[in-house]
């Protein structure tokens, strides 16, 4: 396929999307380190548990998620290659720290929103990924 070089203006966009839902997940993951009351607001005991008894592992998992899922978008933005690598470390870290949630009983005791995000999360992560791998196709970026 023949692809002009220069990219549209929903790749800026998108870009753009996908920098600030990553940026909004960097601000959940330093909550969540930092043991913030405002991520915990609301939640019932059990819930409250199922928090605390994270293992260390997740966090960091956590972290290299939203970190790389931020790296790859700045990267796509300054049109560079490797946001397909960081990308894709994204979205594995994102389906192991969701997968963790899945076997540890989250669907259990989440709430709704909850259950929204444990979808969500990674379905952005499949499609971050996916918009890297195109763009990189179409040499939007080198």
């Amino acid at each position: 396929m023949n692809y002009s070089t220069k990219p549209q203006k929903w790749f800026w966009i998108l870009s753009i999307i996908f920098l600030l839902w990553n940026l909004m997940g960097l601000g959940a993951w330093s909550a969540q380190f930092a043991d913030s009351e405002a991520m915990t607001e609301g939640y019932s005991q059990e819930q409250l548990d199922f928090f605390y008894a994270y293992p260390d592992w997740y966090q960091w998992i956590f972290g290299i998620a939203v970190f790389t899922g931020v790296i790859a978008c700045v990267l796509l933005l300054f049109k560079k290659s490797k946001a397909v690598v960081f990308s894709l470390i994204s979205m594995i870290t994102v389906f192991i720290c969701k997968g963790y949630d899945v076997y540890a009983g989250a669907l259990d005791i989440f709430n709704t929103s909850d259950k929204v995000f444990l979808v969500v999360v990674p379905v952005l992560a499949v499609l971050l990924w996916m918009f890297t791998r195109s763009a990189n196709h179409r040499n939007w970026i080198r």
